[in-house]
């Protein structure tokens, strides 16, 4: 449906409020980053409202965005980074320090392990602030669709409206423990029945690359082994090193501890899961350096997508 402007105009004190609801999910959160009342904030929205004769968002909890809503969401953080690029630009000394922020969305083991240099960079070499979402690899398109965030590391290479896709590389997984927990319950190697023994660390109920790789490797189906959940990267890793588990993680991520001989491959078996990064389709010098930040420092530290 498209959006009905008084004067072909929009305000955009009016968007900005709107946006900030949408982003926080709170009227009171909004408020207070706006420093207004949440009065205010609730008058500027349902005046936008009257102006293009819809609503903007359902106010549930968290506050949730309609269909329009979104959609102007999407339309002021591109303007919003569109004005932070004319601004950096301008001759005016006082833009010469000045930081320009990015929002991302980013999976966990990217984040734990490469995603950190491309932060790294874009704040030493272009002054950016960034602004990460950590989702799901399956998720983090959601985040792109809803104007959330700018670009998005996806394990998907779907194309979605109004956004490009590159492909990155693919990340390689490799199932580790520590010695003494393959004596106990490898003793005669890995097989499925020893993996129907054996305390696994998975990231959710619905981790699905560990069940893949037991599928596929060893005919081991989803609730036929025990399970530590922990989602977080890094506690796979530290639960791993308590002799809990073993668990299935990038391989550059444990590196350290595969050299000093803390952890051990159970096996030589591996999962490769493909990466894709996915940005907003809009004519951005920022998201230009993200882009190409990106795909630089990940031709560095990931494999070849290919499964």
């Amino acid at each position: 449906m498209a959006i009905r402007r008084a004067n072909d105009m929009l305000d955009y004190k009016l968007v900005e409020a709107v946006s900030a609801v949408i982003r926080l999910g709170s009227f009171e959160k909004a408020a207070q980053e706006l420093g207004m009342t949440q009065s205010a904030v609730s008058q500027r929205i349902k005046l936008l409202e009257e102006r293009v004769a819809q609503p903007l968002v359902v106010r549930s909890k968290p506050i949730k965005a309609t269909d329009a809503g979104q959609r102007l969401y999407r339309h002021f953080q591109h303007v919003n980074m569109l004005e932070q690029e004319i601004l950096s630009d301008l001759p005016d000394d006082h833009n010469a320090d000045q930081f320009k922020g990015v929002a991302l969305a980013v999976n966990a083991d990217s984040l734990a392990t490469w995603f950190i240099r491309v932060a790294e960079v874009l704040f030493l070499d272009y002054n950016l602030l960034v602004d990460l979402s950590v989702a799901d690899e399956t998720n983090t398109l959601d985040l792109l669709k809803q104007g959330t965030v700018m670009a998005s590391i996806s394990t998907q290479d779907k194309r979605i409206q109004g956004c490009k896709v590159k492909t990155l590389g693919a990340m390689r997984y490799i199932p580790v423990a520590r010695l003494d927990f393959i004596q106990r319950y490898f003793p005669e190697g890995v097989t499925p029945s020893a993996l129907r023994k054996a305390p696994a660390v998975i990231f959710g109920r619905d981790d699905e690359l560990h069940q893949k790789f037991l599928k596929k490797n060893y005919r081991v189906s989803a609730g036929e082994f025990p399970t530590h959940v922990v989602p977080s990267s890094e506690g796979f890793v530290n639960v791993c090193r308590t002799g809990m588990a073993y668990a299935l993680v990038p391989e550059n991520q444990v590196k350290p501890y595969l050299e000093n001989g803390e952890l051990v491959k159970i096996c030589d078996k591996e999962m490769l899961r493909p990466l894709y990064l996915h940005y907003h389709n809009i004519d951005s010098s920022m998201l230009k350096s993200v882009v190409s930040v990106t795909q630089a420092i990940a031709s560095m530290e990931l494999g070849q997508a290919y499964e």
